[in-house]
């Protein structure tokens, strides 16, 4: 396995996100009030719009959620006895190996048009958990044992999206003690450099992250971040003769899965050694770009197709092995085709989108990598006013 530590969680784009309560109520004790009920809002994703990134969460839209509060009481690392209502109140950092998912494991949560629903015994009706509270449970069975329940701390792991794409390895069920061990698969199957490949089939993969929340908190509001890096192209012309660009590609052996292990003081993402092959046409009709004229600098494509890619990137060789870009071209009356591999000096990030720039200067042209400044996913280490919790936050 080829690992990669990251010193903090991947903070790529802030999410803005609405709160409303669920539509309708189904299952309720009366013990309990509305109050009492883990509830979700609307996710609304703040990503702009000139990709296929999804802009918002849209009514059908499913993400998957973990749980986390009560710990077990642990007579040794293997041996899990019986569960300490009297610790839920320990921060994550301490009792993460000894807890189990179990507030929500695998849980699938459905948004609406005014609001998300969920159902914690898997059907269909909306018919949500409670947090803990002194002498009930999250099913609002009564519960002795479960005491001090208001300085509850609850940590919640979200993915998006719910099926498809992430498999959770670790806990392998509900009642496995242990924070989470993920990974995501890419859906592409080429097996050599001439498969043709579907950028559009890459779901725009999040994960959002929440520790030591309090029921006081409120509903759960989620920031997501990207799993995945961004890769734009742009053809550029900044010489004195017209350009033509017939095609451009991208081709190579990809990563096809990166493993997201939160179990460590650090996020730690893995890739294993399987690979996808294949090519990704990005431009197949001919681009015509004059040469500027003495009042311009260049002129370019944009952003061809007005879309990024989404790959995984890891160490090493980035994006896998033998990554090129290819081009075809026409350029002051000759025809030219060449495949150009990734500069050394360019190390993708996950979670950060970047243009490729094919600068066409004098007579001959430039590949460059640029952060796509304008359009950044990255928020910051404090983007939401906290140092805590790695940027990705419920609330």
């Amino acid at each position: 396995m080829n690992t990669k530590r990251l010193t903090g969680w991947i903070a790529l784009l802030a999410i803005g996100l609405t709160v409303s309560s669920c539509e309708k109520e189904a299952g309720v004790n009366p013990a309990a009030d509305a109050s009492q009920r883990i509830l979700f809002g609307v996710p609304t994703l703040s990503v702009e719009t000139r990709s296929t990134f999804k802009n918002a969460l849209s009514a059908g839209d499913e993400f998957g959620v973990l749980g986390y509060c009560v710990p077990y009481t642990v007579s040794s690392e293997s041996e899990k006895i019986h569960m300490d209502y009297a610790s839920g109140g320990n921060p994550w950092a301490l009792k993460k190996a000894h807890s189990s998912p179990e507030v929500f494991y695998n849980q699938r949560v459905v948004v609406g048009t005014g609001g998300c629903t969920y159902d914690r015994t898997g059907g269909g009706a909306n018919n949500p958990k409670y947090w803990y509270r002194d002498g009930y449970d999250t099913d609002n069975n009564a519960n002795g044992e479960v005491v001090g329940a208001d300085n509850y701390l609850y940590s919640f792991i979200a993915w998006y999206p719910y099926e498809g794409a992430f498999k959770i390895s670790e806990p392998d069920k509900q009642t496995t003690a242990g924070a989470p061990v993920m990974t995501f698969t890419m859906p592409q199957t080429g097996t050599d450099l001439s498969a043709r490949l579907d950028h559009t089939a890459t779901p725009d993969a999040m994960l959002a992250v929440l520790y030591d929340c309090t029921r006081a908190d409120g509903n759960l509001r989620f920031t997501f971040s990207h799993v995945l890096t961004g890769l734009g192209f742009q053809v550029n012309n900044l010489s004195e003769q017209d350009l033509t660009v017939h095609s451009v590609s991208v081709s190579g052996h990809f990563y096809k899965d990166v493993t997201i292990d939160l179990r460590g003081n650090s996020v730690i993402f893995s890739f294993s050694d399987k690979r996808y092959a294949g090519y990704y046409p990005l431009l197949e009709s001919d681009l015509e770009l004059r040469a500027p004229t003495q009042d311009e600098t260049s002129t370019t494509s944009g952003i061809i197709g007005n879309e990024h890619l989404l790959l995984i990137s890891g160490t090493g060789s980035s994006f896998g092995e033998d990554v090129t870009v290819n081009i075809d071209y026409t350029f002051g009356g000759n025809r030219n085709r060449q495949s150009i591999p990734r500069p050394g000096t360019f190390t993708p990030r996950p979670g950060v989108k970047y243009t490729a720039q094919l600068n066409f200067v004098g007579d001959t042209f430039v590949l460059q990598f640029m952060v796509d400044n304008g359009e950044q996913w990255e928020d910051g280490e404090a983007d939401d006013g906290r140092e805590d919790n790695d940027d990705v936050v419920f609330e």
